[in-house]
C-alpha cells in the first residue's frame, strides 16, 4: 500500500498484533498524539504504548515503532520541551525525512 503524506500527517504507528488487540486505531493515534505533545519523544511514546497495552492485558507480542514525519510540526506541538531542540534528534529526523523524500522520487 502506498499513501501520499499531507501536512496534517504528523506520525505513523507501526505495531504488532499485541498492540492492536487492545487499541483501536484511533485510540492509539489519540494516545500517541497526547504523549508526543507532552514530551515529543517517539521512543518514550513507544514505551508508553507498550506499557499501556500491558495494563490493558494484551496477551500477545508487543512491538511498536512511532515515526514522526515532520520535525517542525512535532516540535511546534511541544514548544517547551528541551528534547525537541536536541541536535542529535534533529539530525536523525532530518535523515529520516531525506529517506522518506527519496522514497517519493
Amino acid at each position: 500500500m502506498t499513501m501520499d503524506l499531507t501536512e496534517e500527517d504528523e506520525f505513523l504507528i507501526m505495531g504488532c498484533d499485541g498492540i492492536w488487540d487492545v487499541f483501536r486505531s484511533q485510540n492509539a493515534v489519540n494516545f500517541a498524539h497526547g504523549k508526543l505533545q507532552q514530551h515529543n519523544d517517539p521512543a518514550a511514546c513507544c514505551k508508553e504504548l507498550v506499557d499501556e497495552a500491558i495494563k490493558r492485558k494484551s496477551g500477545d507480542n508487543l512491538s511498536v515503532v512511532v515515526v514522526c514525519f515532520n520535525y517542525q510540526l512535532c516540535a511546534a506541538s511541544c514548544p517547551n520541551n528541551s528534547k525537541a531542540s536536541s541536535t542529535e534528534e534533529y539530525i536523525w529526523l532530518r535523515e529520516l525525512q531525506g529517506f522518506l523524500d527519496s522514497l517519493a522520487d
